[in-house]
């Protein structure tokens, strides 16, 4: 990141900001995709093995869809480079790492759990990036009964 983010006149705010999206399904995705329109170089990771979960599903086109690229996918994935890895691979896992050495922002929205299970957690990422602003959207915060539980749409309005 330069020291003056967006200083170039005609530049967006978050022109030189190197953000990870590791999210999946509607919020976080969102949240990046709204980080790129303000200038962000965004860098959407998946899996490997299945990518995420709206890629399959959304918008009105039941062909697009079906190849992985629905509407709803296509939408929220606008603007962003991507790059699909097997973490369970070292291969992957050192590709990750050095996409967060050099990264400004890391966007998750999974369950603690998931990421802990990853390697994943803030402080064994922030212990190798000290400078990244670590961005986790859970559902039902951190340290509460419900910390790990799903949190898509229906089952927040249900809590609230």
């Amino acid at each position: 990141m330069t020291d003056r983010v967006g200083d170039t006149p005609g530049s967006k705010p978050l022109s030189g900001v190197t953000v990870i999206d590791f999210t999946h399904v509607l919020a976080g995705p969102a949240c990046a995709y709204f980080l790129g329109l303000l200038g962000a170089d965004v860098i959407k990771v998946e899996s490997y093995a299945r990518g995420d979960s709206m890629r399959h599903r959304g918008g009105t086109d039941p062909h697009r869809a079906a190849d992985a690229m629905s509407t709803a996918y296509m939408t929220q994935a606008a603007g962003k480079r991507s790059i699909a890895l097997d973490l369970g691979a070292a291969a992957g896992r050192e590709i990750l790492e050095r996409l967060l050495a050099r990264a400004d922002v890391l966007v998750e929205n999974h369950r603690p759990e998931t990421m802990t299970g990853l390697g994943l957690d803030r402080d064994i990422v922030l212990g190798k990036n000290p400078r990244l602003i670590y961005c986790a959207m859970s559902g039902y915060g951190r340290g509460g009964h419900l910390e790990n539980a799903p949190a898509y749409d229906v089952n927040i309005q249900a809590a609230s």
